[in-house]
């Protein structure tokens, strides 16, 4: 774990000079009134050519869950996401950005201690992004997911369409603030709830290719994730969206892919 966050971190200005864009994150998440996971998650981004982008996000997780007969947890390796993502910008000045983004995420946990979902998924996210003057920014984005197991983050119910809507603002030339609504809509999944959260982030740039991120959400229904923190470093974040980079519900559940059912399921070997 610490050879992955010193190489991600080290690799990071190298997006200046290269196509290839790295970003690490460290976060921590109450899931339900029960359940907890904290993960370390990479993103190592390949610029193919100007519209097409491939990104590989590796994570480390620990989960935990104060069950009745005592508190159990797992640690290890989460499930690994593959993105292929590509975006058209149209020439006119303030057009909108569109892009979709096909996600495989192969069973690289161990789903038997509550370590990912066991088989490989798949899911497909489509999304919108505008800038109606020099300083602000907004964006929707649409994914679900496409197989019979979950492609979603842990922060998303595993069936439904999962909806977010950001906002940002330039502050200043280093400074950025974004909010983001994360809404769960469609059928919900049996041992998990549909989720409505709210987030709030903000954005630091350290030179040409660095940037410091904090990001923060709460749940505003009973069935959502409790709270979830967290921090980044790097050129990248959210390798498996298109659209809404800087939204900061598209960070944080870009940081926990690979990690366990918020509503049931067993944890700990």
């Amino acid at each position: 774990m610490r050879h992955l966050l010193c190489c991600l971190v080290l690799a990071a200005p190298l997006s200046a000079q290269t196509p290839l864009a790295t970003g690490v994150s460290v976060g921590s998440a109450k899931l339900s009134d029960r359940r907890s996971e904290r993960a370390l998650s990479g993103v190592l981004q390949w610029q193919a050519n100007p519209w097409l982008s491939l990104s590989v996000l590796p994570s480390f997780v620990h989960v935990s869950d104060s069950a009745k007969a005592g508190p159990v947890s797992s640690n290890g390796i989460g499930d690994l996401p593959f993105s292929a993502a590509a975006v058209h910008a149209f020439p006119t000045a303030g057009a909108p950005t569109i892009a979709a983004a096909l996600t495989i995420v192969l069973p690289t946990g161990n789903a038997a201690c509550g370590l990912g979902n066991g088989m490989t998924s798949g899911g497909l996210d489509i999304g919108v992004g505008a800038s109606p003057n020099a300083k602000l920014h907004v964006s929707a984005d649409a994914s679900r997911t496409l197989s019979h197991a979950s492609s979603q983050s842990t922060l998303s119910a595993p069936r439904a369409t999962s909806l977010l809507l950001g906002g940002g603002y330039d502050v200043s030339a280093n400074w950025r603030a974004d909010v983001s609504l994360g809404i769960d809509v469609g059928q919900a999944d049996s041992t998990q709830a549909l989720s409505r959260v709210v987030g709030g982030g903000v954005s630091h740039r350290l030179g040409n290719a660095l940037a410091l991120t904090v990001d923060g959400s709460v749940g505003l229904t009973a069935g959502s994730p409790k709270w979830v923190l967290s921090l980044g470093i790097g050129s990248v974040f959210a390798g498996t969206s298109p659209v809404g980079l800087s939204a900061p519900l598209k960070r944080l559940r870009s940081g926990f892919t690979g990690g366990v059912n918020r509503g049931s399921g067993k944890i700990g070997c």
